[in-house]
């Protein structure tokens, strides 16, 4: 697997988890127990993944989830 394949499925995995938190706020649930439901958990995995040095245009969509995370982080204030 190359590594833009790699970068590519990590970052939709990392979509899909973070449409899963933005249920959660919606639905007030309070299932926010775990590392992995916390936005700074996703941030991280983000950063790592910026670590790399990543394609150009990788870099819109990964800005915009770190937006959406921040959007989690200021509904759970």
């Amino acid at each position: 697997m190359n590594v833009d394949h790699h970068l590519a499925r990590e970052l939709a995995h990392i979509r899909v988890m973070i449409a899963q938190l933005e249920h959660l706020v919606r639905e007030d649930d309070a299932r926010w127990t775990s590392l992995v439901t916390t936005p700074d958990y996703w941030r991280a995995r983000i950063n790592e993944i910026l670590a790399t040095g990543l394609p150009p245009a990788l870099e819109p969509p990964i800005r915009a989830l770190l937006a959406r995370l921040d959007t989690i982080r200021a509904s759970r204030s």
